[in-house]
């Protein structure tokens, strides 16, 4: 579909909005972006030479370029990339590559252009040419975001291909391309009525290729083909200005991409270590290791505690034998790794795992080598232990005037050193989540001691009358290392909570046991709290997360793990700036599933719930309480 006239309606347009803005008036410093004066050739620019063609812009101001090689994008792309410069107050693109005869193009500057005195920026200025008798008039707009926090991606490379073969996007220009802007939305110029898919990736290098593993990408799974001509006032091809958020988010966007990071294909051992006497690990190139046999020489495997991490490509484990450990340990491992041609093969590799030497146990800094003092590994890590060791640090200064008891040194005027054999416990409680998320409870090292039953958790009314909670505690899925305290009795407000672990109620695998820990904490009484509920349909016997987040959706304020359809309550919320994140967890294991770009496998989707004003924030005000009702299936469709 062709229309001359449309072009010069676009770059009317353009330089309408660039002349309507006005800086402060009588106000010292020029905030008015540059106005254009003069195109050459003539616009609409048709019979543009395939060879050697050239494209001066003319501005009222001097102007400079930045990141021309970032921003400025030619659809459809070349292999030699078109060269702007300054010249004078012109700025002018050259094209050394051949291009296509009867072909519309189109460049689009981004962010390239802003006037030198104070860089008031030209923003989203794009020219469309043809090297035919006529140039194709249709656009198609869309979003970019991260497939998982939901957020727009500024700077994303879209591209269109009209016939794409499984590894088009990291071998083949695309048929079309554009960048997406500061809020993630992308608009192509002058397409033709033909089918396109859509693909977006980061690319990083500017290669205008998919570099597999090392940038986002996404894809739209299904083809769109144009049917929208460019028009004169259309915000798709508006000049906007990125610090209106209101105008920006308004405009009409035909499709959503999800961009994520696929899985590196190539499985290997990157590195291992041994981070303490009992503790190891092992990081793989890539998520999910084949692991046939996992043997430690000298230790039983019922000895061994094993955890893949929630990315599921480091394997931390832990020695749980309350012998002492060799120096060196020696790892036989079994696995599937990839060959030369990346195809997955039985393979087997011993590892040495060296027991860290603590320098921080010596107080001569200039004896901190074990081989130049004599002293073995054993000795060493039980410096400092009182009872463990009668011998005397033979680099302690002992002539200070200083009392010594035992192998402790005391210190006037300070606090006794913590206990060598202490186990880290962190206990979390929020009163405005209690009821629905617990109390965590988060070790360092596994438990072999778990006496649950011996905490105390009670309450006391305001008359001070104290009653015991009665609790259960549940281990993490995905988190050896997390614990979930919850009440069965119901939290009353207005009462005062008292949670107290007593000393060495849990032991870890290194020996180590906790010191006596109490939290005290009550639910919110504010009568200026909100609170949101949503009665959730369609679940289907599928498994969701519901997550409250803020504004940036960087943030969880309450979360709900889900498998059937229930009322879900959100209550003692601020006044403030809500969104509400769903995630399909299809395989239930606790996170959101990346996709593959070659196969065209989409990821596992996460959803902005929107409300009936077709809005995704929630502005909530003080003493409010809103119910809304969820429908998964419409959500996810």
């Amino acid at each position: 579909m062709a229309a001359p006239l449309a072009v010069l309606l676009v770059v009317a347009a353009s330089q309408s909005c660039a002349n309507t803005k006005q800086g402060p008036i009588g106000g010292p410093k020029d905030t008015i972006p540059p106005v254009i004066v003069g195109i050459n050739p003539d616009m609409p620019m048709l019979n543009f030479p395939v060879q050697k063609g050239k494209i001066y812009v003319t501005f009222n101001e001097y102007v400079q370029l930045k990141n021309q090689y970032q921003e400025i994008v030619l659809s459809p792309p070349t292999k030699k990339r078109p060269v702007a410069k300054i010249k004078k107050k012109s700025v002018v693109v050259s094209f050394d590559d051949t291009l296509r005869a009867d072909q519309t193009y189109s460049i689009a500057f981004g962010n390239a252009i802003s006037d030198v005195n104070e860089g008031n920026p030209f923003n989203g200025y794009v020219i469309n040419f043809s090297t035919g008798e006529s140039i194709d008039s249709l656009i198609l707009s869309g979003t970019v975001m991260d497939y998982a926090t939901l957020l727009p991606l500024k700077g994303v490379y879209v591209a269109l291909y009209k016939n794409p073969t499984d590894s088009c996007v990291v071998k083949d220009l695309a048929d079309a391309a554009t960048r997406s802007d500061d809020w993630g939305y992308f608009c192509f110029r002058g397409l033709k009525n033909v089918p396109y898919t859509i693909f977006a990736w980061e690319d990083k290098n500017n290669n205008q290729l998919y570099d597999r593993g090392g940038e986002l990408a996404g894809f739209c799974d299904s083809t769109i083909t144009p049917t929208i001509v460019a028009k004169n006032g259309m915000p798709q091809i508006a000049m906007m200005n990125m610090k209106d958020t209101l105008a920006c988010l308004s405009r009409p966007s035909q499709t959503d991409i999800y961009l994520f990071k696929e899985k590196l294909s190539n499985q290997y051992i990157e590195s291992s270590g041994r981070i303490s006497e009992r503790e190891c690990y092992i990081k793989f190139r890539s998520e999910n290791p084949q692991i046939d046999t996992f043997r430690i020489k000298g230790i039983y495997d019922d000895r061994i505690i094993r955890q893949l991490d929630p990315k599921g490509d480091s394997l931390t484990f832990w020695i749980n034998d309350p012998k002492a450990t060799q120096d060196t340990l020696l790892l036989r491992i079994n696995y599937m790794k990839s060959d030369s041609t990346g195809t997955l093969k039985p393979y087997g590799e011993t590892i040495k795992l060296v027991k860290p030497f603590d320098k921080s146990k010596i107080k001569d800094s200039g004896k901190q080598d074990p081989s130049k003092s004599g002293l073995t590994n054993d000795y060493l890590s039980n410096l400092g232990r009182a009872g463990k060791n009668d011998r005397r640090d033979p680099f302690a200064n002992n002539n200070d005037g200083k009392k010594q008891a035992g192998n402790e040194v005391e210190k006037q005027g300070e606090k006794p050193e913590q206990r060598k054999d202490l186990l880290n416990v962190t206990v979390k409680v929020d009163g405005k989540t209690v009821e629905n998320m617990g109390i965590d409870i988060t070790v360092p090292a596994p438990l072999v001691k778990t006496d649950f039953d011996s905490i105390m958790f009670t309450t006391s009314t305001p008359r001070k009358i104290v009653s015991n909670v009665r609790f259960h505690v549940e281990r993490d899925t995905t988190n050896i290392l997390h614990y979930i305290l919850k009440a069965d009795d119901p939290y009353k407000v207005g009462n005062d909570y008292k949670l107290k672990i007593p000393m060495a109620l849990f032991k870890d695998v290194n020996g180590f046991t906790n010191d006596s820990i109490i939290k005290t904490f009550n639910l919110p009484t504010d009568d200026k709290l909100s609170s949101i509920t949503l009665e959730i349909s369609g679940t289907q016997g599928k498994k969701y997360i519901v997550e409250l987040v803020n504004e940036k959706r960087d943030k969880v304020y309450l979360k709900y793990d889900i498998s059937s359809d229930r009322e879900l309550k959100f209550p003692y919320l601020n006044e403030g700036i809500y969104s509400f994140r769903i995630t399909q967890d299809l395989n239930g294991n606790g996170k959101l599933d990346v996709g593959d770009i070659i196969l065209r496998k989409l990821p596992e989707k996460a959803r902005l719930l929107k409300l009936p004003d077709g809005k995704a924030i929630i502005n909530l005000k003080e003493q409010t309480d809103i119910t809304q009702s969820v429908d998964l299936i419409k959500l996810f469709e």
